[in-house]
C-alpha cells in the first residue's frame, strides 16, 4: 500500500464523542490527512487525553454492518500483538450519526520513510539494526500463527529516544478488512509478495519478502527492484560484507533463485544478527574475520555495475554452522588484536 499523500490540517470542529464498552470515548480533534479509505484525523481517548489517529472510512452501502463486525474481529485478534512492537487497530465503532470509525495509535512523522528521505540510506550496521528488532517481532508474531503480509517505510515508527521503542503500524492490510471500502488500498508490489497481492493469505515466505524488501529500502533508500536480482552494493557501497548482504536480499526477496532458501523468520533473525554483530566490529578486526573464514567461504569484493553476477556459492550468510559462526569471546578476542598482529598475518 503507497503512502497516502498528506493534506495540510484543516480546522474542523470536534466530532461527536463516542464511547466503548470500557467507559473511554474517541474524539477527533484536526484532520491531519486523507488516506484511501477515508479522512484521517488526530484525536484523544478520553478522559486520560491519550492521542490516537481516528480514521473515518468510506464504506460501500450496505456494508456498514459487515464492515463494523469485520473490523471489530481484527480488534480481537489484536489481542494477540501484546508484548509485540506491532500495533494494531485499537477500537472500531460508530459515531451517533451512524458514521464507522477506526482508532489508531496516534501517528507521527518520526517514520522510516521520512528518516531516509531526510538523511539518506541508513548505515548497514543502523539497518540491520532495526531489520534485527523487526525479525525478532515477527518471530514472536508468527508462534502466534499470525502474519503481516507487508511492511512498508512509512508504517515503521522510530524511537524518538531511549524511553521509546520501535514499532510497526499494521492497519489489517491486506487481509481483506477494507474491501468493503469505496476506495480500497491497493497493496505495493515492491513491499508485498506477489502472492498476497493476489489474494492468498499472508505466510512466512510473505513476510520474509516484505522484511527483506524493507532492508533494501533501508540500505540504498530506494525500493528493490521487482524484476532484476535485488544486489544492494551495485546502488551504493557496503563495505567488506556487501556480499552477505545481498546474499540475505536474494534470499529474502528471490527464494526460488537462492541456494538456500530461508526456512522461516527465526532463521533470518539469526542471520541478520550476525552480519550486525559482524558491522559493529572495528575495520581491522572485520578483516581478521576474513583471514579465520576457512577456505571455500571467503567473501567476494561488492559487485560493479556492468559486473557479471555472483556465483551462488558466494551468495548466502546463512550456512550450515549458522550465520553467527563465531563466537562471542572468538569476536572479542579478534576486537582486541592490535593492527600491528594484523599487518603480520
Amino acid at each position: 500500500m503507497a503512502k497516502p499523500p498528506p493534506l495540510p490540517p484543516l480546522p474542523r470542529k470536534p466530532s461527536p464523542r463516542s464511547t466503548d464498552d470500557e467507559g473511554r470515548s474517541y474524539r477527533a480533534i484536526e484532520r491531519v490527512a486523507r488516506w484511501p479509505i477515508g479522512p484521517v484525523f488526530d484525536g484523544e481517548i478520553l478522559p486520560d487525553h491519550d492521542r490516537c489517529s481516528i480514521v473515518f472510512p468510506e464504506v460501500v452501502a450496505g456494508e456498514m454492518g459487515a464492515f463494523i463486525q469485520d473490523l471489530r474481529d481484527e480488534v480481537a485478534r489484536n489481542r494477540l500483538l501484546v508484548g509485540l512492537p506491532v500495533e494494531g487497530i485499537l477500537h472500531v465503532g460508530q459515531t451517533i450519526d451512524r458514521k464507522a470509525f477506526v482508532v489508531l495509535p496516534p501517528a507521527t512523522e518520526n517514520t522510516l520513510e521520512a528518516r531516509v528521505s531526510a538523511s539518506g540510506p541508513l548505515p548497514p550496521v543502523a539497518a540491520l539494526q532495526v531489520a534485527v528488532l523487526l525479525a525478532d517481532g515477527l518471530t514472536r508474531l508468527h508462534y502466534r500463527v499470525r502474519y503481516l503480509g507487508g511492511l512498508e517505510p512509512w508504517t515503521v515508527l522510530l524511537p524518538a529516544d531511549r524511553s521509546e521503542s520501535l514499532r510497526v503500524i499494521d492497519l489489517g492490510i491486506p487481509r481483506r478488512l477494507f474491501a468493503r471500502t469505496i476506495a480500497p488500498p491497493s497493496p505495493s508490489p515492491h513491499y508485498v509478495s506477489a502472492a498476497v497481492r493476489a489474494g492468498k493469505e499472508p505466510g512466512v515466505a510473505d513476510d520474509i519478502f516484505a522484511l527483506g524488501a524493507l532492508l533494501f529500502f533501508m540500505l540504498t533508500g530506494e525500493a528493490a527492484p521487482p524484476r532484476s536480482p535485488p544486489y544492494a552494493s551495485r546502488r551504493r557501497p557496503l563495505g567488506l560484507f556487501g556480499s552477505f548482504l545481498d546474499g540475505l536480499l536474494v534470499q529474502s526477496l528471490t527464494p526460488d533463485a537462492a541456494p538456500l532458501p530461508l526456512p522461516d523468520m527465526r532463521t533470518l533473525a539469526r542471520a541478520l544478527r550476525g552480519l550486525r554483530d559482524l558491522h559493529r566490529l572495528s575495520a581491522e578486526a572485520q578483516r581478521a574475520v576474513l583471514m579465520l573464514r576457512a577456505e571455500g567461504r571467503g567473501v567476494r569484493p561488492p559487485p560493479v555495475p556492468g559486473a557479471e553476477p555472483m556465483p551462488e556459492d558466494a551468495l548466502g550468510f546463512v550456512e550450515s554452522d549458522g550465520p553467527s559462526f563465531l563466537t562471542q569471546a572468538e569476536l572479542e578476542s579478534i576486537e582486541n588484536l592490535s593492527e600491528s598482529e594484523l599487518d603480520e598475518e
